[in-house]
């Protein structure tokens, strides 16, 4: 398969026409259509169901587009870091992140590096641990921010300053409102939204299994989430007591839902984790420092600590 022909099927499934296709790639529809048709005979499938004035990708076509938009993208990066001379910093960062308070701190080292490097722009892409952790396994973000990862230590790490606090995110008429901390106990007497990579197979998992501990047994979940946002929503409803950050209310705050910590405390650390042993571009290289720089100087280590974590981000 060649780079040509994965931006060509990739303008047609996002288009849905050849012809509107075809214009934007300044190529006749005919030789179009004829490239679609060499990759579907090359890969021994049909790709792309036809209509009268429209396309629609098959089972097969929905792979190859997932696939094409990784490959693509892979191959643009590293056009673009090939695209900047050596003592230029600029281009691309990719970084992919959790729902976290994390991110206002990451914010801060961003919104100072491109005060230092304006030519630098910043990719973020949200998802879950398990998603995150393949992107960068993948090469497609170039570092990821994860919190209380089992297997932070497979990789280059540093631990951002701000933890995050696990609550309960509930509305304003619930009794348990009224609680200043809510314990493990006061939670078995209602439904719970629960993170999906805290309730595997019927079980609480993660940091929340100790905090739970014997009553876990005893909790009802009646649904899980990945990302918070839609989960808010459920909470609102009354399907569930959300089991979730107070950072995650955001805006979200309003009168009608609250949140109360959960107690005794359970906390997650947050990590902002790279691939080891692998060639970075400047920008990505000198982010990396920065950030070990500054989250040195705010845990006072050694000069020689301070000099191995300068060390891992290259």
């Amino acid at each position: 398969m060649e780079l040509r022909t994965l931006r060509y099927f990739l303008a047609v499934c996002n288009d849905g026409c050849m012809s509107k296709a075809a214009k934007r790639l300044h190529v006749t529809q005919p030789a179009l259509s004829r490239q679609i048709a060499a990759l579907e005979q090359e890969l021994s499938c049909t790709l792309l169901e036809r209509r009268s004035r429209s396309v629609l990708p098959t089972e097969q076509g929905l792979y190859l587009q997932r696939r094409a938009q990784e490959i693509v993208s892979l191959a643009d990066r590293t056009e673009a870091d090939f695209s900047h001379e050596e003592e230029i910093v600029a281009g691309d960062i990719h970084i992919g992140a959790g729902e976290s308070d994390g991110i206002r701190v990451l914010a801060q080292h961003m919104r100072a590096f491109r005060a230092r490097y304006p030519g630098v722009r910043f990719h973020l892409h949200s998802d879950t641990a398990d998603e995150l952790v393949g992107r960068l396994e993948r090469g497609l973000d170039d570092l990821s921010v994860l919190m209380s990862y089992p297997n932070v230590d497979r990789y280059h790490h540093v631990r951002l300053s701000p933890t995050d606090a696990w609550g309960v995110i509930m509305r304003a008429d619930d009794p348990l409102a009224a609680h200043e901390l809510v314990g493990p106990n006061d939670l078995i007497d209602r439904p719970l939204i629960m993170p999906e990579r805290s309730y595997v197979n019927d079980e609480v998992a993660g940091p929340l299994a100790a905090w739970f501990d014997r009553a876990a047994s005893d909790i009802e979940v009646a649904a899980t989430y990945n990302l918070t946002f839609n989960a808010l929503s459920l909470a609102r409803e009354g399907i569930g007591r959300l089991i979730s950050f107070e950072s995650q209310m955001g805006s979200e705050g309003a009168s009608d839902l609250v949140f109360r910590l959960l107690y005794p405390p359970a906390i997650s650390v947050i990590d902002v984790v790279w691939k080891r042993g692998l060639a970075r571009s400047n920008a990505v290289r000198r982010f990396l420092e920065s950030l070990n720089d500054t989250c040195a100087a705010e845990s006072t280590p050694t000069a020689e600590n301070k000099e191995d974590s300068r060390k891992q981000a290259l």
